[in-house]
């Protein structure tokens, strides 16, 4: 008999990276065995439209929602979570006819209760715990906590990016664990789909550029990197950065320093772009610049290693591991370290031929198929 599998999705394409992941587990599940029956949960029309484009199942039902204080009733009464979940909701009675299995839900921000069957469910990041001074995360430090707290209860297995991530998961939530459950799993990005499978799509730009695609939050680091900018315009005086990214909390900030600082010959907001937008913008890229607080790791050193664009990286948690020898390592408190890398970059074609060359070795530590064949033992497993 096939097995049937429940998929929550509620991504967006601007969600950037945690949207690609999304992308590529769907990607695992339509390379399954013919023992495997999986039927979706969407919570947008953007799923709703690659499931029939796809010609997945779509299931009419809803993810339960809980109230803050529901939540934590939730986490601390197991068998309370169960039977209200299964039998009291609609959500329940709906899983239970439909007789699923296991459920795969392929993003974070998601609350699990007790619902009785195995769940399996990715862990990006605890930076609400390791980086908490970013207001992004500080005012929902409360709510990831109810979110994590979750996963480690009732979860079969925690999908995270590194061994780094392992062990902040562990060392934050054992208190919650049960005995070895759930599974914490290393499970590392791999580069998206849309690099290894799209076509570059013109957009307009300097000759010359560095580039950082970053949604734009103030744990991206921006500004220091602005700021590294501006202290390179004397000496390299056709330098030019360009950002990407969708808007957030700190974009407006980020224009109005540009501005008072004389850099807007210099720097260039593109905003939110298309895939093809983006090859494009590693392949003609004098390199990646990325100073993001955030880790352990981040997607975008993998498409810029797979696309030939040199790759600089802010030496925070377990980028040093993702990048390897391929990349050039900064503190990311430092915009004058910053500037060293950029200035690297710009003016050392030889250098940047090696670094393409090893970030070619490098990615083959990334691939989509060794992500596949592991994905797939973590489901043989269920």
């Amino acid at each position: 008999m096939n097995k049937k599998i429940a998929v929550m999705l509620c991504t967006d394409p601007k969600w950037g990276g945690e949207h690609q992941y999304a992308l590529t587990l769907m990607k695992c599940l339509e390379k399954s065995d013919g023992n495997v029956e999986f039927a979706a949960i969407c919570c947008n029309q953007y799923w709703r439209k690659w499931c029939r484009e796809h010609k997945v199942k779509i299931l009419d039902m809803s993810w339960p929602s809980f109230t803050e204080n529901e939540q934590e009733r939730h986490i601390k009464y197991p068998a309370f979570s169960r039977i209200y979940t299964m039998y009291m909701t609609e959500f329940g009675k709906r899983f239970r006819r439909e007789r699923i299995d296991a459920v795969l839900c392929t993003t974070q921000g998601v609350f699990i209760p007790n619902i009785n069957t195995k769940v399996i469910v990715p862990v990006h990041d605890l930076m609400h715990r390791y980086e908490g001074r970013f207001p992004e995360v500080k005012k929902e430090y409360k709510e990831r906590e109810l979110f994590f707290s979750s996963k480690a209860r009732y979860a079969w297995c925690v999908l995270v990016d590194s061994q780094t991530g392992k062990r902040q998961f562990i060392e934050s939530y054992s208190n919650y664990m049960r005995r070895d459950l759930p599974h914490v799993i290393s499970l590392p990005y791999v580069i998206p789909s849309y690099v290894m499978e799209g076509e570059e799509e013109f957009i307009d730009t300097p000759l010359r550029y560095v580039f950082y695609p970053a949604q734009f939050w103030q744990h991206k680091n921006h500004m220091n990197l602005i700021k590294a900018i501006d202290l390179l315009v004397k000496d390299i005086p056709d330098i030019h950065l360009i950002l990407v990214g969708s808007e957030k909390n700190y974009r407006k900030k980020i224009e109005q320093y540009i501005s008072e600082h004389g850099l807007t010959d210099y720097i260039t907001i593109k905003g939110f772009v298309s895939n093809g937008n983006m090859i494009y913008l590693y392949r003609h890229a004098v390199g990646l610049i990325m100073p993001s607080y955030f880790g352990p790791t981040n997607i975008p050193p993998l498409e810029a290693m797979a696309l030939g664009c040199p790759t600089a990286v802010s030496n925070k948690y377990a980028m040093h591991e993702q990048v390897g020898d391929a990349g050039l390592l900064f503190d990311p408190d430092s915009p004058e370290e910053i500037a060293e890398c950029v200035r690297k970059l710009w003016t050392d074609g030889n250098l940047r031929q090696e670094m393409i060359k090893k970030g070619e070795r490098q990615i083959k530590r990334w691939t989509i198929e060794s992500f596949i064949r592991k994905f797939q033992r973590i489901m043989k497993e269920i």
